[in-house]
């Protein structure tokens, strides 16, 4: 099978590789430069050469650098056969977890394991894709794929945890796109998976009259007024803070790896989770303000995160 015609129905990503296209027309390095060649090399059917000098740029290019994960990257993406391409698409999110490129290589990755019909690999991709990149403009046809998948398999419990994330994901204004995931509600009816508007406890209990209150609740003095909200957020079980998450795994290993690989670049990171999925963070701030800075450092060294708010 020829990746062209795999990347032809490869929805999902049309739009972040045209922007990958668009930043190597511009200000070309030398880099750029070989794999525009490359580029036109395939267009005019020479695979073999651009193979060959594709090769030549993962081999020259240091695999701690920014450009390494470019350059798999591009190989994977010009590659003639989904069996090269998805190997790099692999080897990148392994040895390049944090790059820019590993978002758009998740989907790609996706996308040829759905193809040659390991829908399971492929799950396993989409559900991390939703869990790390939450800012991504995928997200929501994404989330709309994921369902479908899911239903496919017979696994009704998740595809319908996937509903709700789904729900929460595509924009109210696509009506297309919340049709289309809507198509799969009735099968979570007998789950209690709430109808669009409704709360929790409407989705699990039925609607009644409240009842009237004792005589000695009505004669009770009106409660204390509430303290201003202290600085740092509080919870039940204690302080909250603020972290800034950085990816997010379906299994423990993985997610121990990126930590590690953090924590030797001198960061304060760890795994949050006993049960997946596996939230990998960075840092612990009393102020949203502070954890907005810090994500925004981790972004001008390459690491894409969002800021949550984490519960003591």
């Amino acid at each position: 099978m020829r990746l062209s015609c795999v990347c032809a129905c490869a929805a999902l990503v049309v739009g972040a590789s045209a922007r990958a296209s668009a930043q190597t027309t511009e200000s070309p390095t030398p880099k750029d430069s070989v794999i525009q060649r490359a580029r036109r090399l395939v267009e005019s059917g020479n695979a073999t050469e651009a193979k060959k000098l594709l090769d030549s740029l993962v081999q020259a290019t240091p695999s701690e650098s920014a450009a390494y994960a470019d350059a798999l990257y591009w190989r994977a993406a010009l590659a003639t056969t989904a069996v090269d391409a998805e190997r790099d698409y692999g080897r990148l999110l392994i040895e390049a977890p944090l790059s820019p490129r590993a978002e758009d290589a998740m989907l790609q990755l996706a996308q040829l394991e759905q193809a040659r019909g390991d829908r399971r690999a492929a799950t396993d991709h989409l559900q991390r894709f939703m869990l790390s990149y939450p800012n991504n403009p995928a997200r929501p046809r994404v989330a709309l794929s994921l369902v479908r998948l899911l239903f496919d398999q017979g696994l009704v419990a998740k595809g319908c945890d996937a509903l709700r994330l789904g729900r929460e994901s595509i924009p109210t204004e696509n009506a297309e796109l919340r049709n289309q995931l809507e198509f799969y509600a009735p099968r979570c009816v007998s789950l209690d998976v709430a109808p669009p508007g409704a709360t929790a406890d409407s989705a699990t209990k039925p609607s009644s009259a409240p009842a009237p209150a004792p005589d000695s609740a009505k004669r009770a003095p009106p409660p204390p007024a509430p303290k201003p909200a202290a600085a740092t957020p509080k919870t039940a079980s204690g302080v909250a803070f603020y972290s800034v998450q950085v990816a997010a795994y379906e299994s423990p290993e993985p997610a121990t790896r990126m930590a590690r690989m953090l924590v030797s670049r001198g960061l304060q990171a760890r795994v949050d989770g006993k049960t997946r999925p596996y939230r990998v963070r960075v840092g612990k701030y009393a102020t949203r303000a502070e954890a907005v800075k810090a994500a925004a450092t981790l972004k001008s060294q390459g690491i894409g995160g969002f800021v949550t708010l984490v519960k003591g």
